[in-house]
């Protein structure tokens, strides 16, 4: 089987889209992918409701490199409430990542 590399990058400060991130990152995984989980920086926002969120997340996650990019067959991106402008939901979200890897897959195979 083709090693499959997706890189999910996403940007969040309240852990909505956070979710949606981890969820296509699933699929991705079940779709026999290996993953890399990266969030942009922040512009070091102080919103009291989001400060636990931020401050986990930033312990948790580093900013993408160029050497992830470079890594990457396919690369995810989670902004504004939803995983490539479609996926609104987690189980969307599962989907289009598992999507993504099988198709990507398929890419590689033929080349």
């Amino acid at each position: 089987m083709t090693p499959v590399h997706v890189l999910v990058i996403f940007d969040c400060c309240s852990g909505d889209t956070e979710k949606l991130a981890l969820a296509a990152a699933v699929g991705a995984v079940q779709a026999r992918a290996l993953i890399r989980m990266r969030r942009l920086t922040d512009s070091g926002e102080d919103v009291p409701e989001c400060r636990d969120a931020l401050a986990r997340m930033r312990r948790e996650y580093v900013p993408p490199a160029q050497s992830d990019v470079v890594w990457a067959d396919a690369v995810l991106i989670g902004m504004n409430g939803s995983v490539a402008g479609v996926a609104k939901s987690p189980a969307d979200a599962t989907a289009y990542g598992r999507r993504v890897a099988m198709l990507t897959r398929e890419i590689k195979d033929k080349s």
